[in-house]
């Protein structure tokens, strides 16, 4: 059975007037998330930083930007340790995100059983999402918010899996009408520390305090990500009518990290050309490579570059045949040349992105939850085979 700490039972009035903020947080992150054209790539980073949060509750640390190396199947850079229980330790890590990862993307996951891949873990990730979700959807007396946080003490006391219901949470929060589409980031985490309140009204008010510090969090990342975007816009100034790059830097903002080849099939242009287009966004400082490599690269927008730190970039020199690329190192700036000053960008107006393109990208992002789960097979083997 699984034992919360106690704590001093909070007035009633205190406990309303937190749902009720909670409810006004939510809905404010709702409505500013409702049709947003970054409403994809949003959902992707949050759900990474969710991941994140749950794997430090249950013990693990995981860097998100080493999470999402793994999920582009880039090589991840080793640890700078001899030690081998820490090199262990960071293979457990990596493989219980991987594992709350697919939860969340279960919750997310529209398509029908029939089409999940059995070889792979979708169909028990579905199974535990769906179970968690009836739990917690199950008609009670009162508000909605307050019920949710019931449902959920109810499922946690009863020993039964966190994760599955910290997935699930979003997909009740939808399903009961509290918010219009999936938001990842609102899981009431913080009922699930050492300290937490164990009695029913200590409990639901720190579900409720959650779900506030959660949404306004949903929020900075909303703003962090608009941001990025109107800068990389403003980064390549203005264009002629015909130019294709205004295109790519809203596909760059939509999409959390994207190839050529990626966007030569969403412009219907040729993959040298969207490869040139890439060059030109890193060049004027409206984008940033993450991959390290000369073949296969991937590209986000600034931001992002935390990505390439956690990957090993390409393969020594020393493993090929042949000479390797002569490196030109630029002469330093004279000490009495003063530096640029750093671009400004200016204030723009309501961007409006390519609505054709976004459609086309969002109907691919299958590809991403048929890797995760091919992954989390993958590792799930190897652990068993490696065992005791």
């Amino acid at each position: 059975m699984f034992v919360l700490s106690g704590h001093e039972n909070p007035d009633p009035a205190t406990r309303a007037a937190a749902f009720e903020r909670a409810g006004l947080a939510i809905a404010r992150l709702d409505a500013r998330l409702d049709g947003h054209p970054l409403l994809a790539a949003w959902q992707h980073w949050v759900r990474l930083e969710a991941v994140r949060a749950h794997a430090g509750l249950d013990g693990f640390r995981i860097p998100p930007h080493r999470l999402a190396a793994v999920i582009e199947g880039l090589r991840l850079r080793p640890l700078e340790t001899a030690s081998l229980p820490e090199r262990g330790a960071d293979l457990d890590a990596l493989h219980h995100a991987l594992r709350l990862y697919g939860l969340l993307l279960a919750a997310a996951d529209r398509r029908p059983e029939r089409e999940l891949d059995d070889t792979t873990d979708a169909p028990e990730h579905r199974r535990l999402v769906e179970d968690a979700l009836w739990a917690l959807t199950r008609p009670a007396a009162g508000a909605r918010l307050p019920a949710l946080a019931q449902a959920m003490r109810a499922w946690i006391t009863d020993d039964r899996p966190r994760g599955a219901v910290r997935a699930a949470l979003p997909a009740a929060l939808q399903a009961t009408g509290v918010t219009r589409i999936l938001l990842p980031l609102l899981a009431g985490a913080d009922t699930l520390r050492p300290d937490s309140p164990g009695d029913p009204d200590g409990w639901a008010l720190a579900f409720a305090r959650s779900l506030v510090r959660e949404a306004e969090d949903g929020l900075a990342v909303l703003r962090r990500l608009e941001h990025a975007w109107r800068a990389a816009r403003a980064a390549i100034g203005q264009r002629r009518s015909t130019s294709r790059l205004p295109a790519a830097v809203d596909l760059l903002a939509a999409t959390p990290l994207l190839g050529p080849a990626r966007l030569a099939a969403l412009l219907g242009c040729s993959v040298r050309g969207a490869g040139l287009m890439m060059e030109e966004l890193v060049a004027c400082g409206a984008a940033v490579e993450v991959t390290g490599r000369t073949t296969y690269r991937l590209y986000g927008l600034p931001g992002t570059e935390g990505i390439r730190g956690e990957t090993a970039g390409p393969r020594r020199y020393g493993a090929r045949r042949g000479r390797p690329p002569k490196i030109v190192v630029p002469e330093p700036l004279s000490a009495t040349e003063p530096p640029p000053p750093p671009a400004v960008p200016a204030r723009l107006e309501r961007l409006e992105i390519d609505t054709a393109a976004l459609d086309a990208l969002l109907a691919d992002t299958s590809r991403v939850i048929e890797r995760v789960q091919g992954m989390l097979k993958a590792h799930a083997t190897n652990k068993g085979s490696t065992g005791p």
